[in-house]
């Protein structure tokens, strides 16, 4: 029997041993053989405890172990394809009250416009209106977006980002037909762009693969962009925006070690989000503390096969042709280190300092006038206008810190020229071409400290960016949506800097009014304190002024200025706030029925169309809900 023979017991018997062993001889541990900041309650560091009197213990013998044996390997079809896979996202809901955003007046292109758009029934005209003019607005929004990342090794990635049910309307899809179908109760449906509503359920925003090799960091695809402040580069992604530059030029995935606890968390208020189509190599700079990036972009590409040739199916696309590209390429250098090693140094008292400086060189030869083409069409090869776009765009960040005081401050501009506009504005130039030069500036400064515990935060912030002499088309219209980019017939030149909307200001003026900081210089003080951990309770004033007088409404210096207050409770990933606005606008908001020096007496809001005189104050309050994971 297999049981009576002595080499078969004996090795039945060792794996017991092992175990019997292992639980009785002490390892070393390598996490105990480092120091500890907090008290452990055993000796000092570097001291034995004293051993008990009495005859020692005998050293247990080695147990002789067998050989390991070799694992087979799976069979290839039944590995795992991947080895983490990490979901990071949020949901959020806000919900939106304004009075008097139009400002008193009628939103109405044959009256001059207001700057927001009245309620419909404000709108009405007396034969027709049903109730009364109310002059406030409210609604509600939803958006649940969703960042799968596909950690296949410590040096691959894979990373997307999915918005369901993106800024949609609460309300605004039920289910049932006007005009009895709010009274079956039939609750909602899923939105559908071009049926029941202007969005898809589903859009997939971003995906893109990060490779790290021993010399660089590769990334390609579909990826958030983001630089500095976020004043010309703004991914929408991060409520830091210093992380957010870090893991867009620089580190692979959003969890990188990037020293400390950095601040991850997302920018659960962010309406736009830069993104682009880009292959990009980044690495440090031998020698130097600096990292370097380099990139190609694709901005445009013109027509393509998916949209002339129906026939093309599910394969391949490509572009038709290449001289209407516009051509895209970028360079930047950086000393940063990571935001918590940063915030490190000025604890500590040392002066901490990083700065950056991007470069992009942007072009373009012919342009496709695609004005009488319809998808699935045939291409028109005689469709080809001159363009002769070339145009450098400087960007540069800095930021500097000691002790409490935080400094920082991006400075953009655009130099450049296109050869021709004139199929968009006639001009009189040589040989019927009209040219444009682009100069353009941008800046932001602010500071900022603490104090009482940290429990207090107060700083000042200012801010420039350049106008341009072009009303908009409608001149009450003041949102950019409504601008005109192009310059007029007798002009050669675009200065108009717009900064990123998801650079956020304020809660009325360049918010929703004008939708993003261009043509103004704005002061902006505000303080912030600590109710307890997770309330927060903040304040800010933004007065602002106009670069351009001649494009505004007034033809006047001031835009206005702006109080704004929030509640915010954050906790554990759940975020809720209450937020309230009230904008004083100044003349430069104003309609008059006349100015000085025009030769149209009724120019631009003249008396005669009930949309001339004093702009009315503006309020709002903003009620947002989110969870973060």
């Amino acid at each position: 029997m297999f049981a009576r023979s002595p080499r078969l017991a004996s090795i039945l018997a060792a794996p017991a041993l092992t175990v019997a062993l292992a639980s009785t001889v002490a390892l070393p541990s390598t996490a105990l053989a480092q120091p500890s900041p907090m008290p452990t309650g055993g000796p000092p560091a570097g001291e034995e405890e004293p051993k008990p009197a009495g005859v020692a213990e005998a050293a247990p013998k080695a147990a002789t172990l067998m050989a390991t044996t070799p694992a087979v390997p799976a069979r290839r079809d039944t590995r795992k394809k991947y080895d983490v896979v990490r979901l990071d996202g949020y949901l959020r809901g806000r919900g939106d009250w304004f009075k008097n955003l139009n400002l008193g007046f009628a939103d109405d292109p044959a009256f001059g416009g207001a700057p927001f758009a009245q309620p419909l029934t404000c709108r009405a005209t007396p034969a027709t209106a049903v109730t009364g003019c109310d002059d406030t607005i409210t609604s509600s929004n939803l958006r649940l977006r969703l960042e799968p990342r596909f950690e296949l090794s410590n040096t691959m990635a894979v990373h997307t980002q999915i918005d369901l049910l993106d800024n949609v309307v609460m309300g605004s899809t039920p289910d049932g037909s006007a005009p009895f179908g709010a009274f079956g109760g039939g609750g909602t449906v899923p939105p559908l762009a071009g049926g029941n509503s202007d969005r898809n359920s589903i859009v997939v925003r971003r995906a893109w693969g990060e490779v790290a090799t021993a010399l660089a960091l590769i990334k390609f695809g579909r990826m958030p962009d983001h630089f500095g402040l976020g004043i010309v580069a703004n991914s929408g992604r991060r409520a830091d925006s210093d992380y957010a530059t870090w893991e867009t030029l620089w580190m692979p995935g959003a969890e990188a070690n990037v020293g400390g606890a950095n601040d991850t968390s997302m920018d659960l208020d962010s309406d736009y989000g830069d993104t682009v189509d880009r292959l990009m190599i980044s690495a440090e700079v031998p020698g130097t503390a600096l990292r370097a990036a380099a990139a190609y972009d694709y901005p445009a590409t013109g027509l393509t096969t998916g949209q002339t040739d129906a026939a093309v199916g599910a394969s391949q696309p490509w572009d038709l042709d290449d001289t209407d590209d516009v051509s895209q390429w970028m360079l930047a250098v950086a000393k940063m280190d990571a935001p918590a090693d940063f915030q490190e140094q000025m604890d500590r008292g040392d002066l901490a300092l990083n700065f950056a400086g991007r470069l992009t060189y942007r072009s373009q030869d012919l342009d496709y006038d695609a004005s009488g083409f319809t998808t699935g069409g045939a291409a028109d090869p005689d469709a080809f206008v001159r363009r002769g776009v070339s145009q450098y765009i400087g960007d540069a960040w800095v930021k500097l810190g000691y002790k409490k005081v935080l400094f920082e401050a991006e400075v953009a501009g655009a130099v450049g020229s296109v050869d021709s506009v004139s199929d968009i504005v006639p001009g009189t130039g040589e040989g019927g071409a009209h040219q444009v030069d682009i100069r353009t500036l941008g800046a932001v400064a602010r500071v900022h400290t603490t104090a009482f515990d940290d429990k207090l935060g107060y700083g000042l912030e200012l801010g420039l960016a350049t106008g341009d002499d072009a009303d908009n088309a409608v001149e009450g219209r003041t949102h950019l949506r409504n601008a005109s980019f192009t310059p007029a017939a007798n002009d050669h030149s675009m200065s108009r800097f717009v900064f990123d909307p998801d650079y956020k200001v304020d809660l009325i003026l360049f918010r929703e009014l004008i939708g993003a900081v261009s043509n103004a210089f704005y002061v902006r003080p505000r303080m912030s304190y600590k109710l307890t951990k997770s309330i927060t309770f903040r304040a800010q004033n933004v007065t602002s002024a106009a670069m351009k007088t001649v494009s505004t409404p007034g033809n006047d210096t001031f835009w206005g200025t702006e109080f704004d207050g929030d509640l915010g409770y954050d906790s554990g990933g759940f975020h809720m706030g209450l937020a309230y606005g009230v904008l004083f606008p100044l003349a430069a908001m104003d309609h008059p029925d006349s100015i000085d020096g025009a030769t149209d007496p009724e120019f631009p809001f003249g008396t005669n169309n009930q949309n001339a005189g004093v702009s009315g104050n503006a309020h709002t309050f903003q009620f947002r809900l989110g969870v973060e994971f």
